[in-house]
């Protein structure tokens, strides 16, 4: 029978929301690719590409959000 051997896994680190904030900026300000902004900053390319994606469906949730508020705000304004 054959022993599981389990592989030591290094503790998560965890970042502050200005962290986050900060390193997706660099993404969209920079042009740099993901891959190569997370190497530079000593992150995950994946935890940094989740940043970056939750960044951009948050966005175009609020967007969405302030264009129902003008709506209901200005009627006659019809927002699509």
């Amino acid at each position: 029978m054959k022993e599981k051997v389990q592989m030591s896994q290094k503790p998560r680190r965890t970042y502050t929301a200005e962290q986050k904030v900060e390193a997706v900026a660099i993404v969209k300000q920079s042009g740099k690719p993901i891959s190569q902004v997370a190497q530079e900053m000593g992150l995950t390319e994946s935890a940094l590409r989740q940043w970056v994606k939750k960044q951009r469906l948050t966005k175009s949730v609020a967007t969405k959000g302030h264009r129902l508020e003008h709506s209901k705000l200005n009627p006659s304004h019809d927002h699509k």
